[in-house]
């Protein structure tokens, strides 16, 4: 063996051994299927991605089931978004929203300041209609959940100061009481009251609101309006005569709206008057002043 072969494979030995010895002390990230496991902040946690040849914000959004507008955010991207691969990606970890009693999915977006869509691209198969009480969804790192519970928690409050000061709303026409409200012995409900008055005797506006129907597409109650007021309260007067007031007017309490008539399936002049309160039905005489 010549003199260079020796020094090469001296060289060699030497080289290994370093590099053997420099290993030990580094520690490199576990990679599963492209997915690095770590914390990606002081405020939250997250995971790393490799961003590959081919990925989008919206592939990625769908693939990890996390909303784009968080992505945006937790990665300070800037338009026009391009991913360049072999770079990484930031994917903060989703919190945790249990369903509450009324939570619709445009309600939880509201009170905790995100958007409908932001939650749907979290939870890829949520459906409205299936929304139950008790289950998790979950929501962009930076939803505001405890707003959004605050703000139940406030309404609650509300209803009850309502259901305390009941006579809120003003007759809305002179007469006699035929109909009230509730299962009747035929087993029928009423879902408030019909009050009889003279052909064309003016209907008044309850409360304060905006009309937000007025027409006829509803066969059994004939002429129909529906007046929207504020804190969740709506109120209807149907088989009307006459319309007085336009779709969008906003009316103030007292405000006449139509004309008593007996459109519709009934068979003598009356109006038929309900208050709801977020849609379910009350019975007025608890909520009514003269």
């Amino acid at each position: 063996m010549n003199f260079k072969k020796i020094i090469v494979i001296i060289l060699y030995v030497i080289m290994t051994f370093i590099v053997s010895n420099c290993a030990r002390n580094i520690s490199f990230p576990k990679v599963e299927e492209g997915i690095f496991t770590g914390k990606g902040g002081k405020h939250y946690n997250s995971r790393k991605i490799k961003i590959i040849t081919g990925d989008t914000l919206k592939s990625i959004s769908r693939k990890y089931s996390v909303s784009i507008r968080e992505l945006i955010k937790r990665n300070n991207l800037k338009t026009p978004y391009i991913l360049k691969p072999g770079k990484t990606l930031i994917i903060p970890m989703a919190i945790k929203y249990k369903i509450r009693k009324g939570d619709s999915l445009y309600k939880i977006a509201e009170c905790s300041n995100i958007s409908i869509e932001d939650i749907r691209q979290r939870n890829k198969y949520i459906q409205e209609r299936k929304l139950k009480i008790g289950n998790i969804i979950k929501m962009p790192y930076f939803a505001e959940i405890n707003k959004c519970k605050a703000v139940a928690n406030f309404k609650k409050q509300k209803n009850k100061k309502y259901i305390k000061s009941k006579k809120i709303f003003r007759w809305p026409v002179d007469g006699k009481v035929i109909a009230t409200f509730g299962i009747k012995t035929s087993g029928r409900r009423n879902d408030g009251i019909n009050i009889k008055a003279p052909y064309g005797s003016p209907v008044r506006a309850s409360k304060d609101g905006k009309v937000i129907y007025r027409g006829n597409e509803l066969p059994a109650w004939g002429n129909l309006i529906l007046v929207k007021h504020k804190d969740g309260w709506t109120t209807a007067y149907a088989h009307l005569d006459k319309f007085f007031v336009k779709l969008g007017s906003e009316l103030k309490t007292g405000e006449i709206l139509g004309s008593v008539g007996k459109t519709g399936n009934v068979f003598d002049y009356q109006l038929h008057f309900q208050v709801r309160k977020k849609s379910k039905p009350l019975d007025p005489i608890k909520y009514l002043y003269k």
